[in-house]
């Protein structure tokens, strides 16, 4: 039981796929469960919360050597594609990069960051600001692509995979390297590949410095 408690303590993965444990093995994590089947062998699944997702993630920037299934590929662009959008415009399009030589060369477009060639996977997400209706003053594009690139995110972690939401970058290097047309918007590189490390400790303010109620400065419902 302890160890089988460990093993849960130390998976970053969102999602525990079809383990030979007991429901009490990995109560810390409070799971929704649910029963599988596996042929004859009967398995537990454990899907952790949202939120759990969302504090557990962090930003990966190594990686094993380990291909990524297209299933899973197809999953975190599923992602994506279901995202919600200003007037649903989905103002979006994504460019799969599993090539090594492409990946070698994107790490120069990407400030010479070398994990970014070292991903198993990385994700050129592009914007077309034509398709794209305005969110109040801003342009709809630029928050659109944040919200399906961070849907991308999760659902990775969801899935044992780490990445990386990397913002310096050339985007004339960039569109140059993969061919993207001039009409489209380089909004950001993200890399995906399964960690080879933890997830550093992450600060973040505290409720009461960023909530207010009914009006700015009042911290008291």
């Amino acid at each position: 039981m302890d160890k089988a408690r460990d093993h849960c303590a130390r998976n970053n993965s969102a999602l525990l796929r079809h383990q030979n444990t007991s429901v009490g093995a990995c109560s810390s994590l409070s799971p929704v469960q649910a029963l599988s089947h596996e042929g004859s062998r009967r398995t537990l699944v454990y899907v952790l919360s949202v939120i759990s997702v969302i504090k557990a993630r962090g930003s990966i920037r190594s990686y094993k050597d380990k291909i990524i299934p297209k299933q899973a590929l197809l999953e975190i662009l599923e992602a994506a594609r279901i995202a919600q959008s200003a007037d649903n415009r989905q103002p979006w399009e994504f460019i799969v990069v599993t090539d090594p030589v492409v990946r070698k060369k994107l790490v120069q477009a990407a400030g010479s960051q070398s994990f970014v060639g070292e991903a198993a996977a990385v994700l050129i997400c592009l914007a077309n600001p034509k398709e794209s209706a305005p969110v109040g003053p801003f342009e709809g594009f630029l928050i659109d692509l944040a919200i399906a690139i961070e849907n991308m995110a999760l659902t990775a972690w969801d899935l044992g995979i780490g990445s990386c939401w990397i913002g310096a970058y050339n985007e004339e290097m960039v569109k140059a390297l993969v061919g993207v047309s001039k009409n489209l918007r380089v909004m950001s590189l993200l890399t995906l590949g399964y960690p080879d490390e933890r997830p550093g400790p992450k600060y973040r303010k505290e409720r009461n410095e960023i909530i207010h109620y009914q009006k700015y400065g009042l911290k008291e419902p």
